[in-house]
């Protein structure tokens, strides 16, 4: 009974050593997978005071609240509950004291989202997918 005792022991702090050892074996694709999630995250920085008031699904537009003004360009939506990206905006010119008009791109965003201004990086990204339209 005790061998078998110290047997158990002794496989059991084996175990434990080893998952907290640093020359543990790594697969290929796991390792080099967490590196590539790590390498897209964006960092982007919440307009205080700023929130979605009204949506216009039919037109494809929304209203935004906000203390700040907004300058024109793209805005991500960022929903409150999940704290995750849910559309994509691009404000003009359009605006009435603190209120703010902006087409929807993609997405769809909930009364009450939290706004933020895309990075450099996702701005051309978008410029690229989204040109602007010439009247004639």
């Amino acid at each position: 009974m005790n061998l078998i005792l110290l047997n158990f022991f002794l496989i059991t702090v084996f175990l434990l050593t080893s998952c907290n050892s640093s020359n543990s074996i790594r697969l290929k694709g796991s390792s080099d997978s967490k590196k590539d999630d790590f390498s897209n995250v964006e960092i982007v920085k919440e307009i205080e005071g700023a929130s979605i008031v009204h949506i216009d699904q039919k037109q494809r537009i929304v209203t935004i609240r906000s203390n700040k003004v907004l300058n024109k360009g793209y805005y991500i939506t960022i929903s409150s509950l999940s704290e995750k990206e849910s559309s994509v905006l691009k404000l003009y010119d359009a605006s009435y004291e603190s209120l703010f008009i902006a087409d929807i791109l993609e997405g769809s965003p909930k009364i009450n989202d939290s706004i933020a201004q895309a990075t450099k990086e996702r701005s051309k990204e978008l410029d690229q997918n989204y040109t602007e339209a010439d009247i004639d």
